[in-house]
């Protein structure tokens, strides 16, 4: 059943990166097209999303808590920034570093209330959630 949500997951992903980087075939004009990639936010919406991927990608694949991936993530991005600040060809910006925050701490608030309301709908119906079950096997 996991192994489901992670394909519909991925599936929805490539879905939105095509309908993003093929926008011309598929949504907009070239009108629209133009002004949405002239954009100096582009950039900042591409280190919100591509954090947000590290961090699933992090907590769902390599099984690291959320705080850890929290922590790991941020440093990251704080010295992938400032590796930039000492290239020629790039900029180091406090705005993308905190897009690459943004979206670590959207996918923990997402990731949270799906753990909240999955406990609450299983706890609703007197059953325990399939975590929990899990969690009692590896005990056993």
């Amino acid at each position: 059943m996991k192994a489901r949500y992670h394909l519909l997951f991925v599936t929805l992903l490539v879905i939105a990166a095509i309908l993003l980087f093929f926008p011309s075939a598929f949504l907009f004009t070239t009108e629209i097209k133009k002004i949405v990639f002239r954009s100096p936010q582009i950039d900042k919406i591409g280190h919100f999303i591509s954090f947000f991927i590290l961090a699933w990608v992090m907590h769902s694949h390599l099984k690291i808590s959320l705080m850890t991936t929290l922590g790991t993530l941020t440093f990251y991005g704080a010295f992938t920034e400032f590796g930039q600040f000492y290239l020629g060809f790039r900029n180091a910006e406090f705005s993308d570093f905190f897009a690459d925050i943004f979206g670590i701490i959207f996918f923990i608030l997402l990731k949270s209330l799906y753990l909240f309301y999955n406990r609450i709908l299983f706890t609703k119906y007197n059953q325990t959630p399939p975590l929990a079950q899990t969690k009692k096997r590896e005990k056993s």
